[in-house]
């Protein structure tokens, strides 16, 4: 017999609707509990962690006419939509901070090039942590609902790819961390986010991919 949509509301400890004014007083009150909405063909279902409070993912559990499970889809909640949106406006006003009309690309080169490579570098951070996060909440579920799925080969966390990543992504990330605690508090209101933000990508990040390695090297002494 398959997953039920009775099985699925077991996931959830509190009922919250999918609003953006929710999932915002979510990161405020870092509530932990597992919170949903629960519709006729559908449920959704999102939970934090603590080191995770703003990127975590909501999870759509689709079901049939009989109310038997048929597919599970994930997306990032509204407030980390939103906080990536400000901080992709944030870089445009630093990279086009005079007039539009006015501004060199030529002359500005190399301010432009700093910038796209740390965007780029943000982008790919945060993808990385919200896969991770996104992975880990799902084994969770499918250990609740009992769900089989095929084992995946691990990738070895320490291959060639994954060695030449962290070697340059960990110093960089550090660096990061601590030139914009340098720069918190010297420019005003924009300075501050953009250093915050920064802080709590990178941090997120290190946090995540150590917490990865630490996984995968238990299971793999558990299964030797």
């Amino acid at each position: 017999m398959g997953v039920t949509k009775k099985d699925v509301e077991k996931l959830i400890v509190l009922r919250k609707e999918n609003t953006f004014l929710n999932h915002l007083w979510n990161v405020f009150s870092r509530d932990m509990k597992s919170k949903g909405e629960i519709n006729q063909s559908e449920i959704k279902v999102w939970k934090q962690n603590f080191w995770n409070i703003a990127f975590y993912p909501i999870f759509t559990f689709k079901f049939n006419t009989n109310s038997h499970l048929t597919n599970i889809t994930d997306k990032l909640n509204p407030v980390g939509k939103t906080i990536i949106g400000i901080a992709v406006l944030v870089f445009l006003n630093l990279i086009f901070s005079k007039n539009l009309s006015e501004f060199n690309i030529i002359e500005n080169w190399h301010i432009l090039t700093s910038i796209i490579f740390f965007v780029l570098l943000v982008i790919f951070v945060a993808r990385k942590v919200y896969k991770f996060e996104k992975n880990n909440q799902l084994e969770q579920i499918f250990k609740i609902l009992d769900i089989e799925v095929e084992e995946k080969v691990a990738e070895k966390e320490w291959s060639l790819k994954n060695i030449l990543i962290r070697l340059f992504v960990y110093p960089f990330s550090i660096f990061v961390i601590t030139i914009s605690f340098c720069i918190l508090f010297e420019n005003g209101i924009k300075s501050f986010f953009l250093s915050l933000s920064a802080i709590v990508i990178c941090g997120i990040y290190l946090l995540s991919d150590i917490k990865m390695i630490i996984k995968n090297k238990k299971t793999t002494e558990k299964g030797s």
